[in-house]
């Protein structure tokens, strides 16, 4: 797992703790919640490196002990944390607890300030493109007292059949926010991924970036985007002989990478399917994405490459293992015939046979 490297004011031997953090945020954290803020505190003292896993070796918790208390502290806006592209925290950012306002209502979580002019730590490869990250909960509260977006997380909640979380939450903000989805689209976007059998907020992620990326930014567009999409479904579920089952989540993924990152035409991407069928007898996206793959690094872009690159291996097939020439018949060596065969005179055998049985006339006589 990728380190997250904190950063922040160094006190010689000391690691100091807010009076306002004790004040207004101590008593209402949990054990847990409490060493691991204490820790990342005393990480940034001395510049250390740290990473989920270190923490909850540290401390004998799962990683999800640790990523709840993150989150916990998230909400508090006590830090900021950012996420990549696969909902994994990549940045985390501690907040100055003196900075964060509380809510009128005793009792109430606090929340930060925008925290867009703190410096923020992060860990892994950067992102190209936009990703999702932590949103403070002052604008989550902004955003979700929208009238259109309490609709639209009704809508959500109803296809899901469960509460939305903050993270969720933060997902459809950051397509509203970053991607500019309005909620219409956003709606036909999570109805779309569920009749294709995708239920999580990460597949509604995906899709989105993809669609993104197809700079779709409306449901007329999404329309004729998925109307397409489907039909390749159908051809290559029709050339994978699959009638009994929709394609799962999985082999969705591999028709995305196939259609959008290879750029391949559904025709390019059937004639592989062919070419599984043939060898396996059994439908494979895996063994499919590898002839893929390799199409993909040759450059082919249409059938005609790949007939040229087929007439190419053949060629090379029989330069490598050139044909002979057709031998005689096998010599069958049995039991009735174990020796080795001779060339006779058969004229010369004749005369010398006839020869030795006029002697023995002769002798007799």
């Amino acid at each position: 797992m990728d380190t997250i490297r904190l950063r922040g004011s160094r006190f010689s031997g000391n690691t100091i703790i807010s009076n306002c953090f004790i004040d207004n945020f101590l008593s209402g954290a949990n054990e847990a919640q409490l060493k691991i803020y204490l820790y990342l505190t005393r990480c940034i003292s001395s510049d250390i490196p740290v990473d989920v896993s270190s923490i909850a070796d540290r401390f004998n918790y799962t990683e999800k002990d640790v990523c709840r208390a993150l989150l916990y502290w998230s909400r508090a806006g006590i830090i900021t944390l950012d996420f990549d592209a696969d909902h994994s925290i990549c940045g985390i950012t501690l907040n100055d607890p003196a900075d964060i306002p509380l809510e009128d209502n005793a009792g109430s979580v606090p929340v930060s300030r925008d925290s867009a002019s703190l410096s923020t730590v992060y860990m892994g490869k950067e992102k190209k493109g936009p990703v999702p990250h932590g949103y403070n909960s002052a604008k989550i509260s902004s955003f979700a007292k929208k009238s259109e977006v309490r609709e639209l997380v009704f809508a959500v909640e109803s296809y899901l059949r469960q509460t939305l979380s903050r993270s969720d939450m933060e997902s459809i903000l950051f397509m509203y926010d970053e991607l500019h989805f309005d909620t219409d689209l956003i709606e036909f976007l999570v109805e779309h991924c569920i009749d294709s059998g995708g239920k999580t907020m990460k597949y509604f992620m995906d899709v989105a970036l993809a669609w993104n990326e197809k700079g779709i930014k409306n449901v007329s567009e999404a329309r004729e985007y998925v109307k397409l999409h489907s039909k390749n479904v159908y051809a290559l579920m029709k050339e994978f002989g699959i009638t009994d089952r929709s394609f799962t989540p999985t082999e969705y993924d591999y028709l995305a990478k196939w259609e959008n990152e290879y750029g391949f035409d559904i025709s390019i991407i059937k004639e592989a399917a062919r070419r599984t069928i043939k060898n396996l007898a059994k439908p494979n996206f895996t063994y499919a994405d590898r002839i893929l793959s390799k199409w993909f690094n040759e450059g082919v872009k249409d059938l005609s490459d790949i007939e040229a690159l087929d007439r190419e291996h053949s060629q090379n097939m029989k330069s490598e293992y050139p044909r002979k020439k057709p031998a005689g018949a096998p010599v069958v060596n049995n039991r009735f015939k174990n020796f080795s065969e001779r060339d006779y005179d058969m004229d010369a055998l004749e005369k010398e046979l006839t020869e030795k049985s006029l002697a023995r006339a002769g002798k007799l006589s």
